[in-house]
């Protein structure tokens, strides 16, 4: 250290939304960022009073971010001490040179401390470039596997690995879109030279989708720079775009368009400049979120380093009651285990519910295991997933199962049959009630959209509860569906029209409110319930509103009802 340590002392589960507000991360300036590193706890500006951070469990939680380990460094923070880290947050920071400590734990692992040894990723994938550091084979023995332990082997090129091993592994798709796409063309460039190409330009793909709407609530031109900065990269690169299709308007929400669109196969292995790419794990893929630099290197080398997770098996069974949703059981399941109940591991879904679910379902249980801290949301490849496959894609594709002595860290097994909906409070996404359990909540807002809200089956279970009803006088309710081919077919089945008839306003598709970025946010002192995957302080607006989180048909009925309410009558 280079002075005498000022320590800031914090919680657990302090997430990225604590420590770089949304709405503070249109730019990757650190001399911007460290002003507002967590703002939202202690003010701005306090940060720079502090060197060592010390926090208890699930560190860095939530969004991959870069710009929060960034902020944190920029700021003068020269260690982060912790009882866990989240996943990705864990990796950016070693990624970046942040020193890391896990309070009670000493790290062994080789790769991780030559990265941190080089300075960062950069400087170590510089040697490996130049044949000075060469990734050694895993010495793992024969094993029964697990299907994340059997995806990352067959992409590290090894016969077998473990947990807690870190392998390079090569990625068959990379995604990113305008809040950090700008940003890692930035750094690729920087490091790998002018004229450096994608690796691979057709496994890339960037998608306009998460602040192009953010001037519709405030001026923001940093947010156009960053836009502009993505098209102008995949031009010059050739790479897949879908950009705007009109003025504020995403050709659809990237975890949602990209499997729409036959990118996302069973057996691959993607990574995602968002965390919410372990939505992908629908499909029998590996999907994760990762930083930056990860994704910069990414677009040099192929591949990325990772360690390989535990699986903690849920196994959903019973005859799931009318009505209720996978967001109901995957929020039930948050209320279970907590935000950081599934730290740095895999968690893989099965059972006789899912064969109940329809298919745009599995991806909201996939799209939210990363709140409980997972690192992917694993559905193993079934028939209903060939179906949705090859009604989208062309390309062929080699599922993968886990073996059947296969070990698990933990096996949780959850009758559903009287499952009813549930609702999360603020300020986490695990403070979870059964919805008979709720005090009386008035709301004034209420949002069914987002990656997690936002799918077909979402507004067909909105517009069942509004037809022929209106909404409450006094409340606000968004509707966004999640792709261009969602609103047609929207309008085709007269949703659209009960939505209107009902007094909805029915936004542009973009991820907006869910990341403060367009309309639908909440104004202070205001509450909603919204449809999103995350209730953050500051998530979806100022950070006085309280942001309830519920399936689609608890939010629309709360919206004709004033209040969150599960009654029609």
């Amino acid at each position: 250290m280079s002075h005498i340590n000022s320590v800031l002392q914090l919680g657990d589960d302090i997430n990225t939304d604590d420590i770089m507000p949304a709405n503070r991360a249109t730019t990757d300036d650190p001399e911007h960022l460290k002003q507002y590193a967590l703002e939202h706890i202690i003010g701005a500006g306090e940060l720079l009073k502090y060197n060592v951070i010390e926090a208890g469990e699930n560190f860095g939680c939530g969004s991959s971010r870069e710009v929060a380990p960034i902020a944190l460094q920029a700021a003068g923070i020269e260690k982060i001490r912790a009882r866990s880290f989240a996943e990705i947050f864990y990796r950016n920071s070693i990624n970046i040179g942040l020193p890391l400590e896990i309070l009670g734990e000493k790290q062994e692992n080789p790769v991780v401390d030559a990265i941190a040894a080089a300075g960062g990723l950069m400087s170590f994938n510089q040697l490996r470039r130049q044949g000075k550091i060469t990734i050694p084979r895993s010495l793992t023995p024969s094993r029964p596997m697990t299907l994340v332990e059997k995806l990352l082997a067959k992409a590290s090129g090894n016969a077998y690995v473990q947990p807690g091993e870190v392998v390079f592994a090569s990625v068959d798709l990379a995604l990113s879109h305008d809040a950090v796409a700008g940003p890692v063309a930035k750094t690729f460039y920087q490091h790998y030279g002018e004229e450096a190409k994608l690796w691979d330009s057709q496994r890339v793909v960037l998608v306009a989708d998460h602040f192009i709407q953010v001037n519709d609530i405030r001026a923001d031109h940093k947010a156009d720079v960053m836009y502009q900065q993505m098209v102008e990269f995949a031009n010059v690169q050739g790479c897949h775009l879908f950009d705007v299709v009109s003025p504020g308007e995403a050709a659809g929400i990237c975890h949602v368009l990209l499997p729409e669109k036959g990118f996302v196969r069973p057996g691959m292995v993607i990574a995602g400049t968002d965390s919410h790419t372990c939505t992908y794990g629908a499909l029998g893929a590996f999907s994760t979120g990762v930083g930056t630099t990860d994704m910069a290197n990414i677009y040099a080398t192929g591949d990325m380093w990772i360690r390989v997770p535990q699986t903690l098996v849920f196994d959903l069974s019973g005859t799931l009651p009318p009505h209720i949703s996978a967001k109901d059981i995957i929020l039930f399941i948050l209320g279970q285990i907590g935000c950081a109940g599934a730290t740095s591991k895999v968690m893989e879904f099965r059972g006789s519910i899912l064969t109940q679910l329809p298919f745009d379902e599995r991806l909201t249980l996939a799209n939210m295991a990363v709140e409980c801290g997972a690192l992917c949301g694993l559905i193993v490849s079934d028939e209903v997933t060939r179906e949705y496959v090859r009604n989208r894609s062309t390309q062929e594709f080699a599922e993968i199962i886990g073996d059947a002595d296969a070990e698990y860290e933990k096996i949780y097994q959850f009758d559903l049959s009287d499952l009813e909906p549930q609702v999360a409070r603020p300020p986490k996404p695990d403070q979870v009630v059964a919805i008979s359990q709720l005090e009386d909540v008035p709301i004034t807002k209420a949002f069914i959209g987002s990656c997690t809200g936002g799918k077909l089956y979402d507004l067909a279970q909105a517009a069942a509860v509004l037809k022929g009803r209106h909404i409450a006088a006094g409340v606000n309710l968004f509707i966004v569906p999640a792709s261009i081919e969602i609103r047609e077919k929207a309008q085709e089945l007269g949703y659209l029209d009960i939505f209107a008839q009902a007094g909805a306003q029915i936004l542009k598709s973009g991820c907006g409110a869910c990341i403060n970025s367009g309309l639908g946010v909440l104004a202070k002192e205001e509450t909603g319930v919204y449809a999103t995957n995350r209730n953050f302080k500051g998530r979806s607006g100022d950070p006085t509103g309280k942001n309830y989180l519920a399936s689609p048909r608890t939010v629309a009925i709360s919206a004709v009802k004033g209040k969150i309410s599960h009654h029609l009558d």
